[in-house]
């Protein structure tokens, strides 16, 4: 990837693209369905990213492309099969310490049934340098209603304290030390056809 920041520094842009990759090991159903010949598959997919950052605003559109074997059995009853997703996420930081966003997203995938709109939101809260707490909700068909919390700590950073409260101030800056969004591979589940 590569960032860069405009001439008045106001503005942060960047470019990435990757490669990532996700096991999933067949357990029991919740559904109460017995299930055998149960089995650990992977699933693979390139991941495209572009973003801007400004001191108050943040956009980030990206793709998740999965390859390969994308369509895999699970265990007697499910086969699993790996999301294509676009989105767009939007978000505004209401104190340099508080980023509040809202996205939108489609995914496919035809072996599932898979194809549809959905929505996401997700509000993080600088507790101090380092320490960033978050709450997400995602809306779509295929997942219905999900709502997740985390909690990042991040080592190392500016040597004294007066340089770390100078970069906390300033969201574009801060922008260029943070990872990539939007790398996970989605997968969905369905009954085995086979």
């Amino acid at each position: 990837g590569y960032r860069w920041l405009n001439g008045d520094r106001s503005w942060m842009y960047g470019l990435n693209a990757g490669y990532d990759t996700r096991t999933i090991a067949s357990g029991d159903a919740d559904t109460n369905i017995p299930v055998f010949d149960k089995q650990t598959i992977f699933f693979n997919q390139i991941a495209v990213n572009a973003e801007a950052v400004s001191n108050s605003w943040t956009f980030n559109g990206y793709g998740l492309i999965p390859f390969g074997d994308v369509e895999q059995k699970l265990n007697s009853v499910y086969d699993a099969g790996a999301l294509n997703t676009y989105g767009l996420d939007v978000g505004y930081f209401i104190a340099p310490q508080l980023h509040a966003s809202a996205g939108y997203y489609y995914q496919h995938r035809d072996q599932e049934d898979v194809d549809g709109s959905g929505v996401r939101g997700r509000l993080a809260y600088e507790i101090s340098n380092g320490l960033t707490a978050g709450v997400n909700v995602s809306y779509d068909e295929a997942f219905d209603t999900r709502v997740s919390a985390d909690l990042k700590v991040r080592f190392g950073g500016a040597s004294t304290t007066a340089q770390r409260k100078e970069v906390q101030q300033q969201p574009v800056i801060n922008a260029f030390a943070s990872t990539p969004s939007n790398r996970n591979v989605r997968v969905h589940d369905g009954f085995s056809s086979w």
